[in-house]
């Protein structure tokens, strides 16, 4: 009796109990939970993945950027040195042509001219452009005048008050005595802050000159000038003797040497087929009315001593260095040249 009472009890507990589904909708449920989970997973490693993929293109373009650099750096030297070799070859025939009395032609013979035309050279990797400038055609910024500095500034087309200040300054920087020892910044493109009053951007005082034709970013008044990098273009620094080569003078040289700019581009234009050799070969100077007569004497000879910038490019002049060297050449010597100067990354 009791074991039947006790199957009663079991049955009614079972016929009470809550049913456990475990049918489509149960593994359904199961299948959703899992695909959101996967979902999950795969946005996280998208995520990941997209983000390697930046860091590597920004690598990717770094080092080609890097390499670029590099290229264009060889290509520039490669100029430098190129032109050195031509200038040499042009040393060397001019004087076998006076040993022999062939002197009427003092054009180069390589056909590189020295009044810093362009010329691009085609290079493996790449082009480099290369210019080469004859001191000699340039006022010298330590022994110039004031007429003859305020000749070459009018000649640039900058204001009078402005030339007569820069004038000004740059004589008073002759003048000075000197300044604190070992003064000598790394770098004129670094000079930044004037001093007010006076000619001199304290504390890079010099003696009496200057030793390149950049250190006139110090002085007051030419600060931040965009025409620091091509003052070089007009001016020397370097002993080239007495006279002017109107052969290789730019025509802002020629302009404020007392030509007219319309005599100054038909000399420029001359000399390109026939140098001139004699003062009488010249026109007569039509003094430009803003200039005064400028006495400098003339020179029809190259100096030993020269500019040579070449600029290094690969895709297309998107990437570019350029270098400045100042190079003495003496074929006489064991090296037929000296480098005066190398300036890397010249902006220009």
């Amino acid at each position: 009796m009791q074991g039947m009472l006790r199957l009663a009890r079991d049955h009614h507990n079972r016929r009470n109990q809550p049913a456990v589904r475990s049918g489509p909708l149960s593994r359904r449920g199961e299948e959703g939970v899992i695909l959101l989970l996967v979902m999950w997973i795969l946005v996280l490693i998208s995520v990941v993945v997209l983000s390697w993929a930046q860091e590597w293109r920004t690598e990717i373009r770094l080092t080609a950027n890097y390499r670029d650099a590099q290229e264009c750096h060889r290509l520039a030297e490669a100029g430098v040195f190129y032109a050195l070799g031509k200038l040499t070859e042009t040393k060397i025939a001019e004087t076998t042509r006076a040993s022999v009395g062939l002197v009427e032609l003092p054009q180069p013979v390589s056909g590189w001219p020295l009044d810093q035309t362009s010329r691009v050279i085609e290079l493996p990797g790449g082009k480099v452009e290369v210019r080469v400038g004859d001191e000699g055609g340039k006022i010298n910024l330590n022994m110039a005048n004031e007429q003859t500095l305020t000749n070459i500034f009018t000649a640039l087309r900058l204001p009078p008050d402005r030339v007569k200040a820069m004038v000004t300054n740059i004589l008073d920087w002759r003048k000075q005595e000197g300044g604190p020892a070992g003064s000598s910044p790394v770098s004129p493109f670094a000079a930044r802050k004037a001093r007010p009053g006076g000619g001199l951007r304290q504390p890079f005082s010099r003696k009496t000159r200057f030793d390149t034709v950049e250190e006139l970013a110090w002085v007051k008044g030419f600060e931040s000038s965009p025409l620091i990098p091509r003052l070089a273009d007009w001016f020397t620094v370097q002993p080239t003797g007495a006279g002017v080569n109107v052969n290789t003078a730019s025509l802002e040289v020629l302009e404020a040497l007392g030509f007219a700019p319309e005599q100054a581009r038909t000399i420029i234009f001359s000399r390109q087929s026939v140098p001139y050799r004699q003062i009488n070969e010249l026109p007569p100077r039509a003094v430009d009315p803003r200039i005064t007569q400028f006495q400098q004497p003339f020179s029809f000879q190259s100096s030993p001593f020269c500019t040579i910038k070449a600029s290094g490019m690969v895709n297309n002049k998107k990437a570019r260095h350029t270098i400045k060297a100042m190079a003495r050449l003496d074929i006489s010597a064991e090296t037929p040249w000296s480098i005066l100067s190398w300036v890397d990354d010249f902006p220009g």
